[in-house]
């Protein structure tokens, strides 16, 4: 085996072909990262003339011109086979080592549960064994976590599995609720547009204004310009509008018939989200709604609309996003797995976060260092509240 160097353009080649593939492990999200101080570096494995591994490796500069290095759900392995693990560790920590790197930090889409339900819950060998891999290469597991963490991506998520179905299908066999929710979206003359630059204004004040009203930050304008530049057809980012004309004509004894009377716009936006879409997978990556039209079931109308998009071109698996793993119905984030549950899905519960120790001293010094930051960041934020 021989540890190498890719070229974006052979590493292009290769990011889609691995069961773990992901939008994270491409060149599009490092150009996207780089847009925020990251500088990027493609790495692989080539054993008899093929490449078997590859990673997209991200560094930062944090502290005395030391590097921190996160492989965005990756590395793209097999997990279950040890000597290609060990073999990656060995020399990506060389190569870590050569760019002034004191340590790495991975979170791999490696299925260690699924759940059918709260309480039924399936353990996944191949995940169990990856995950046992892991740890006998010295990575250091950051715990079976639950909540929504800031720095990495999310270790539990709500899927649908859509492989071989119609729309029909999904939509027979949701919760009433949400099929009733589906219903309502399609009794209003709802209209759902992708977002170009004449709209982009539209998107952002839905997604700004969600934001706020969950009490986290947005992403700039820029950035969602960014995500349609780089992934481009892989990118699905909606806006649904209400015909406000046409609404008024007909739903006169509609609830927000009076409030819909005093918008001063022939489209009203009441919904906007973003997609994005790998070989079997389409992930929902953001989503919001202004508050006062949620009656609309603009949310709803965006989700019918992928997910008729996913069935018509043979994806298999419907991502729902991040859920926070806990089930409690007192939990503040149980809303967001309520909206997604109804959909009838599988709980999915990632391997987790792992950090491979490159340099003790630093390592140690970030580890401080990153515990203030948290520990400010929860006094703003209740100064705040």
């Amino acid at each position: 085996m021989k540890f190498i160097e890719l070229t974006a353009e052979q590493f292009i080649k290769e990011q889609d072909n691995y069961p773990l593939s992901t939008f994270y492990q491409t060149t599009s999200w490092a150009h996207i990262k780089n847009t925020t101080n990251w500088e990027n570096y493609y790495v692989g494995i080539e054993q008899e003339g093929k490449i078997v591994a590859i990673c997209l490796l991200l560094a930062k500069k944090t502290f005395l011109n030391k590097k921190l290095f996160y492989a965005p759900r990756g590395p793209l392995l097999d997990y279950t086979d040890c000597n290609l693990l060990s073999f990656f560790t060995e020399n990506v920590t060389k190569f870590i080592k050569s760019k002034n790197g004191y340590m790495l930090k991975i979170d791999p889409m490696i299925t260690y549960n699924t759940y059918i339900d709260e309480d039924k819950k399936e353990e996944d060998k191949q995940g169990h064994i990856a995950y046992q891999n892991i740890i006998d290469n010295n990575y250091r597991h950051l715990g079976f976590t639950k909540g929504y963490g800031t720095e990495t991506q999310f270790r539990w998520s709500y899927c649908l599995n859509i492989e071989n179905k119609t729309i029909d299908d999904i939509i027979k066999n949701l919760k009433t609720s949400a099929r009733g929710w589906i219903r309502r979206s399609q009794k209003y003359p709802l209209i759902t547009k992708e977002v170009k630059e004449e709209n982009l204004d539209d998107f952002k004040m839905v997604m700004e204004h969600t934001a706020e009203r969950q009490n986290h930050f947005d992403r700039s304008r820029n950035y969602y310009q960014m995500l349609q530049k780089e992934f481009a057809n892989r990118c699905k980012m909606l806006i649904v509008y209400l015909d406000v004309e046409k609404y008024l004509k007909e739903n006169k004894d509609d609830k927000l018939y009076e409030e819909i009377k005093k918008e001063k716009v022939k489209l009203l936006p009441l919904a906007a989200s973003v997609f994005i879409l790998d070989k079997e997978r389409v992930n929902y990556v953001y989503g919001g709604a202004i508050r006062k039209y949620m009656l609309l079931a603009g949310q709803y109308k965006y989700q019918y609309d992928m997910l008729k998009y996913s069935t018509e071109n043979n994806y298999k698996i419907y991502d729902f996003g991040g859920i926070s793993g806990n089930f409690d119905k007192n939990d503040p984030h149980y809303g967001i797995y309520g909206f997604k549950k109804a959909f009838k899905g599988y709980i999915v519960e990632y391997v987790g976060e792992f950090d491979l120790v490159i340099n003790k001293f630093y390592y140690t010094a970030y580890k401080i260092a990153y515990k203030c930051y948290k520990n400010l960041r929860h006094i703003i934020g209740k100064i705040k509240k």
